[in-house]
């Protein structure tokens, strides 16, 4: 049980780490990247071009990946990838469905929620065979 705890709070902090070290990468290498990201980060305007913005979907996507991958190797349980990608998925379809939706373009926001749970779920399962919780390999 400890390490499904475990599993799932490092996931989260995976996702969280993983997309703004992949922004800052991008930023140093694209500085009109960086100061959109700044409007972003100190007035909450979303200034992104709609290349910016895919990079930051294609971003998100890959700290779900990661998310997945890092709770169930840690995990080595089915069980924790599934509660991440449940958390993972309310919390974004809340934040980009209901509050936020007017802030970012359509496209955007479902481009971050749609992706969020099943990218979870495969960085899991590629990180090896999800196991049950009575310790049997579980094939899906």
């Amino acid at each position: 049980m400890v390490r499904v705890v475990l599993g799932i709070v490092a996931g989260a902090i995976v996702w969280a780490v993983g997309f703004y070290a992949l922004a800052f990468l991008l930023a140093t290498l694209w500085p009109d990247y960086a100061l959109h990201g700044r409007d972003w980060q100190s007035k909450g305007l979303f200034t992104f071009t709609s290349p910016m913005a895919c990079f930051n979907l294609l971003f998100w996507a890959l700290a779900e990946f990661g998310a997945g991958w890092g709770a169930m190797k840690i995990a080595k349980r089915r069980e924790a990838v599934w509660v991440l990608a449940g958390l993972l998925g309310l919390y974004l379809a809340a934040l980009h469905i209901v509050f936020y939706w007017a802030r970012f373009p359509w496209w955007y926001n479902l481009g971050v929620v749609i992706p969020a749970v099943p990218a979870v779920l495969l960085g899991g399962r590629l990180a090896g065979p999800f196991r049950a919780a009575h310790g049997t390999i579980a094939t899906g």
